[in-house]
């Protein structure tokens, strides 16, 4: 009898320190489970997927026009750089030269001025010359001819003529104008082609400026 009974204590015993095992498996079990249908539940609907696919691609937009409005900004306050008038009332011109640009006090004189931009080399000559025969004048046309297509010129009149376009890295733009006593005036600007975006409007106004007194 008492070997019977401490079997059944010593069963008895096991099954009890077995039950908390168990029962934190099943706890462990019915846990995962759930956890895996709260996954599921979180996926985005197709909805909701376009929504953000809608969000992303707005975002990218409102980047790129950003971007655009920027470089908008810079050519406006280019094509708002302040001109002055320089006249040589000696020589009989006027011309807008931007207020900013340094004058070349060296290659300046009675017969013209030389004005240099200090941010990016761009540069301004307007000069006066005898043009005696027409030699300058010709010369000149001839110069722009040798090119080749890098520079492109125009016989606007019998006394105009102006020429455009690229040589070493840089943008240019010439005018001649011939006076009624033969003589002649001419204005040069060039300024670095990678430049062009921000100068290409003030250069224009400032070559279409020239004018004879």
């Amino acid at each position: 009898m008492l070997a019977l009974a401490a079997i059944k204590s010593e069963y008895m015993t096991k099954r009890l320190s077995n039950f908390p095992v168990t029962a934190a498996l099943s706890m462990v079990l019915i846990l995962s489970a759930c956890g895996k249908q709260e996954a599921v539940g979180d996926v985005p609907s197709g909805e909701e997927l376009a929504k953000q696919a809608d969000a992303a691609s707005a975002a990218i937009r409102d980047e790129a026009a950003a971007a655009e409005q920027a470089e908008a900004g810079v050519a406006a306050e280019a094509q708002e750089l302040t001109l002055t008038s320089y006249t040589n009332a000696l020589r009989g011109f006027t011309i807008m030269v931007p207020e900013a640009w340094e004058v070349d006090e060296e290659a300046s004189d009675d017969n013209g001025q030389t004005t240099i931009a200090p941010d990016n080399g761009g540069k301004l000559t307007v000069n006066w010359s005898e043009n005696r025969d027409n030699a300058d004048m010709t010369a000149a046309i001839e110069a722009n001819e040798e090119a080749g297509e890098a520079m492109t010129g125009v016989q606007v009149s019998d006394d105009e003529y102006r020429t455009s376009g690229t040589q070493e890295n840089n943008n240019i733009l010439d005018r001649i104008l011939r006076q009624p006593d033969g003589s002649m005036v001419r204005a040069r600007i060039s300024y670095p082609t990678a430049s062009a975006e921000q100068m290409d409007a003030i250069a224009n106004q400032i070559i279409d400026s020239l004018a004879l007194k």
